[in-house]
């Protein structure tokens, strides 16, 4: 086989993964071209001996390659062969990266400063060009989070904001003291950034990571001061958090108290309000069915705006419900004076499909656990998950165990999962909208449902074990995309798509490998 010469092969691998850090979070297109680049220039550049030998020495390379035998082995008992392909075309990179970046030649400190610094830039951009979104520079409004940044998933590219925070400490460790300066500025405005973000997976990846690298630097710390400095640290931010999550609880709860025999019957007008005594619906404590005057609602609402009260909202809600909720919210009653109460600003909120005038606060974290709250307890009341994020969640889980009931040890196969869902929301049937009957949502659970016990042992035995045979659970880069991923897992299919699947196994492969020097400090 015709061979190039060594340093060309070095220099197409190198950016080759350059370019596919910079095309994770941008694009699936390139993302794909250059890992047919990476993998093409690993057979050319042949040398198959001294890989061969590579792979029969590392064991873990060995134990990784499980994770896409067990997706070739489900393939074996699955009736859906064309989603099944599909599959095994999405989970290749575990497969690829593993392979190619194993059985290469490790990389040195400066190739994978060089990679990062590259996935780093690609972050700071990105998050750039969103803030012009969400700051409205662009002369649009977004209705939703997945505008905020539109060429992936809103809560990988969440993940990947996270990632490249730690990335940055790592970085400016290893940085000469003139270049330090760099970091500081991308580092303090991806922390802004994130928060701008609001996107709860992000932020609790982002908290619980942080909290596991201080007790990481706890346990490697000689220094008695520092360990009880941080352990300390520690101990008041788990009880701020917790202070946090139970005065929020209390707040949500602080429900009206409606006595139906005393309350006020008329407008001020002399019409008569509207009472649904049963709903259990409610905004910032205030029940939202109660004092309702549609007549006046509709005569003044016309005053205000444009839009008609019985259409939809800018972001296709229902603008009356939407308009109840958000006088609601502020303690108004839904009638004529309530409108008049309301700035023009809020008319405009109100179009947009905002529901409660907390929700106007962009940069507070009580709205996001507020929603939470709201979804939960709307759900225990029988409302339609449809269209709400952690209720929907409950629901997939519910269906993905009842999926596990009937094919608990070998799953329902490779290409067959999708099937089985929508079969097993027709046998339920679940109040989730037809648009709404999505998979898990959870990638541990859909492992399960996918290839049963058997196979979800053997994969997080191939994502697990490696580490271990390569020592790397104390080590500072890989312990943070295995704490990201392993965290996403549980809130999304993170590893169903090509961006989510590249992401993880492009950092994890990176990490897993890479070889210390003896001065890296990490």
């Amino acid at each position: 086989m015709f061979n190039f010469p060594l340093k060309l092969h070095a220099f197409v691998f190198t950016s080759a993964l350059i370019l596919i850090g910079i095309s994770i979070p941008f694009s699936v297109f390139t993302l794909s071209v250059f890992q047919i680049v990476l993998a093409v220039n690993w057979v050319v550049e042949g040398d198959f001996l001294v890989k061969w030998n590579r792979l029969k020495q590392r064991r873990s390379l060995l134990i990784i390659g499980l994770f896409y035998l067990v997706h070739l082995a489900g393939m074996l008992y699955t009736s859906n062969f064309s989603w099944g392909f599909h599959d095994l075309r999405i989970k290749l990179p575990f497969f690829v990266f593993p392979l190619v970046i194993g059985t290469s030649t490790p990389l040195n400190k400066q190739q994978l400063k060089l990679i990062l610094n590259f996935f780093l830039a690609a972050v700071v951009a990105g998050s750039m060009y969103s803030a012009y979104i969400i700051f409205g520079f662009d002369g649009k409004t977004f209705h939703s989070v997945d505008e905020i940044f539109p060429f992936v998933s809103h809560i990988r590219w969440s993940l990947m904001v996270d990632l490249g925070i730690f990335i940055i400490f790592w970085l400016f460790n290893q940085s000469e003291s003139k270049f330090k300066w760099v970091y500081a500025p991308a580092l303090l405005w991806l922390l802004v950034y994130v928060f701008l973000l609001h996107i709860m997976t992000g932020l609790v990846v982002l908290f619980i990571t942080t909290l596991v690298l201080l007790i990481r630097s706890v346990f490697r710390s000689k220094v008695l001061i520092y360990r009880w400095f941080v352990s300390v640290f520690l101990i008041t931010i788990l009880l701020l958090t917790g202070s946090f999550f139970t005065h929020s609880y209390s707040k949500f709860f602080a429900f009206d108290r409606i006595n139906p025999a005393t309350v006020d019957r008329y407008t001020v007008k002399g019409n008569p309000y509207y009472f649904d005594f049963k709903s259990k619906n409610v905004e910032n404590g205030h029940y939202t069915y109660l004092y309702i005057c549609d007549s006046e609602l509709s005569e003044v609402w016309q005053k205000r705006s444009k839009l008609d009260l019985e259409g939809p909202t800018q972001n296709k809600g229902n603008l009356r419900h939407v308009l109840y909720r958000y006088l609601t919210s502020k303690g108004l009653r839904k009638d004529e004076n309530a409108i008049n109460h309301l700035s023009n600003k809020e008319i405009r909120y109100i179009e947009w499909g905002i529901t409660n005038c907390i929700d106007t606060n962009k940069y507070a974290l009580y709205p996001i656990v507020y929603k939470i709250f709201w979804e939960l307890h709307n759900y225990r009341n029988g409302s339609n998950p449809s269209g709400y994020s952690v209720s929907q969640r409950i629901e997939f889980v519910k269906t993905a165990l009842h999926i596990i009931q009937n094919n608990f040890w070998i799953g329902v196969g490779t290409g067959d999962e999708p099937d089985a869902f929508a079969q097993q929301y027709i046998s339920d049937n679940s109040m989730l909208t037809k648009d709404k009957r999505l998979r898990t949502h959870n990638q541990l659970i859909t492992f399960w449902v996918t290839f049963g016990f058997i196979g979800f042992l053997i994969i997080l035995t191939a994502l697990i074990v490696p580490p271990l045979l390569e020592r790397k659970y104390s080590d500072y880069l890989f312990l943070i995309i295995f704490v990201i991923s392993f965290l996403s897992f549980l809130n999304e299919d993170t590893l169903e798509t090509h961006a989510g699947i590249s992401f993880v196994a492009l950092f994890y492969t990176l990490f897993l490998f890479y070889r210390h020097e003896s001065n890296e400090k990490t």
